[in-house]
């Protein structure tokens, strides 16, 4: 059993005032709902707060302890700052919720305070300045998460989203295969010079993937390579959740700077579905692997040999990730960019 949980549900009195709460007040969003039966609230895209209606708790799950005192438990939302702490919880008493611990400096030396929800659950909005705080946080800037409002959600995609290797993706529960054709429907807005739309999907099944995995291992022994490096190969490629193949073909007459064009555009393509994916809590390993020179790498894809004018552009992998890669850029803004602005032009077309 691996080390997770998925759903946190609470036996609610009433699913429409928690709704009012969380939902009205705070301001969180609905993933799915029966009204006054049940509602559910995605907190991540592995984790679901289920608000369930009391009466139909009991009848399924059992007849809930009853006495005085607190429930014997606490949720906690962590933020990124003491400050951060303090305009939570103002947030909660607007929303109508209740404070019962106001937040202090705490001996263990993080700040923190916790409120109740409508039925007397209580949650801790904490800073904790510790390790696993600090992780936690790196973690939520990395997907994208914020715990303030009014981040420009596309660039943080953009510069959060990290590549990750075959052996660290994997399935489980929170992967939704569903959102790879929301994410190629992002793919093909890509822009493409004279409309070409050069770009080909395949999402390969479970028996596809494996005959992959098994190509490329052969190839890798075919160019050189040792078979327990082969072996690890085709393990990594096997055992990752989920593969789309992307080409590019180009019209036969077209000259070589339409082919070029056509391959950027796929390429472009190829990025608009990763930051797609990683958007929703998806990551992805873009790969280049020559595994199409095994002459069954096409019919694999459904081609009895390589179809004119096209080539392979990505293996594009993806899954759940078990950790995430730190940032890492060799060069810096002012290693890339020549900035012209405010620099004369003179006879000589120099600055």
């Amino acid at each position: 059993m691996d080390a997770k949980v998925n759903f946190i549900t609470l036996a609610v009195a009433d699913v429409g005032a928690s709704r009012a709460f969380y939902v009205d007040g705070l301001g969180w969003e609905p993933a799915f709902e029966a009204p006054g039966e049940i509602l559910f609230i995605s907190l991540s895209p592995t984790l679901v707060l289920s608000l369930w209606c009391a009466v139909s708790f009991e009848e399924e799950v059992g007849a809930i302890r009853a006495g005085s005192g607190m429930p014997p438990f606490t949720l906690a939302h962590n933020v990124e700052s003491p400050e951060a702490v303090d305009v939570v919880l103002a947030e909660v008493i607007e929303a109508g919720g209740a404070i019962l611990k106001p937040a202090v400096q705490r001996d263990w030396g993080g700040y923190s305070g916790y409120f109740t929800d409508p039925d007397g659950f209580v949650w801790e909005v904490a800073y904790n300045p510790g390790p696993i705080g600090a992780s936690l946080m790196e973690a939520e800037g990395l997907l994208g998460r914020r715990s303030h409002r009014g981040v420009n959600e596309v660039v943080d995609a953009i510069r959060s989203r990290r590549s990750v290797g075959q052996g660290l993706l994997m399935g489980g529960p929170g992967l939704d295969h569903g959102v790879i054709n929301e994410a190629v429907e992002s793919a093909r807005w890509a822009p493409n010079h004279k409309r070409t739309e050069p770009w080909r999907f395949y999402l390969l099944d479970e028996g596809r993937k494996a005959r992959l995995a098994d190509l490329w291992a052969a190839q890798l022994v075919r160019t050189g390579s040792k078979p327990e490096r082969a072996e690890a190969k085709r393990g990594a490629w096997s055992g990752v959740s989920g593969v789309l193949v992307v080409t590019c073909t180009s019209a036969e007459d077209a000259d070589e700077k339409t082919r070029l064009e056509d391959y950027a555009a796929t390429a472009c393509a190829v990025q608009n579905l990763c930051l797609h994916l990683w958007s929703k809590g998806i990551a992805t390993k873009w790969s280049t692997a020559a595994v199409d020179d095994h002459e069954d790498f096409w019919p694999l894809l459904g081609h009895p040999r390589e179809p004119a004018g096209t080539r392979i552009v990505s293996l594009v992998f993806y899954g759940l990730a078990r950790e995430l890669p730190k940032p890492h850029r060799k060069l810096g803004l002012a290693d890339v960019l020549t900035d012209f602005r405010g620099a004369p032009l003179t006879d000589s077309g120099q600055g």
